[in-house]
């Protein structure tokens, strides 16, 4: 192991743990929970979605997912409805202030990814989403056990 390893872990920590800090911060005011919005963010890509293809798509544990949506629905984002195939089943669907807020936690996250790579130059960011990305596959492929 060379010495850079255990720097790049501290650092990959510390920038991730002051993104969290300054996405909560800037989702507070809209109404938001750090999750939350990424829960949305599945919502507005296809709405009306399992509680089970939720959990898929955010890679986190079912009683994770029915806490956000339970939150999410008394804030008035989103609704459940009876899955039209299985009334057992149910699906989450925005509501149109979930619709609405979609600007808000965009320029949030925004604001906050221009303060990350305030200085970099547009060459230096997508070089640096190119070398996140690999890292993040191969800790993904990692976890779900394809690490050759």
């Amino acid at each position: 192991m060379t010495e850079e390893i255990p720097e790049l872990a501290q650092l990959l920590s510390r920038a991730a743990r002051a993104q969290r800090t300054l996405v909560a911060a800037a989702l507070g005011p809209v109404g938001l929970h750090p999750g939350q919005d990424a829960l949305l963010r599945c919502l507005w890509l296809c709405d009306g979605q399992t509680q089970t293809e939720l959990v898929e798509a955010l890679g986190v544990e079912p009683p994770t997912v029915t806490k956000m949506v339970h939150r999410l629905e008394g804030a008035g984002f989103v609704e459940r409805r009876a899955h039209p195939g299985d009334r057992r089943v149910s699906t989450v669907w925005l509501t149109g202030e979930g619709r609405r807020v979609r600007q808000r936690v965009q320029r949030a996250h925004n604001g906050v990814m221009e303060e990350a790579t305030n200085g970099l130059s547009a060459e230096q960011r997508a070089t640096l989403c190119a070398l996140l990305s690999v890292v993040a596959d191969n800790l993904d492929n990692h976890r779900n056990g394809d690490a050759t």
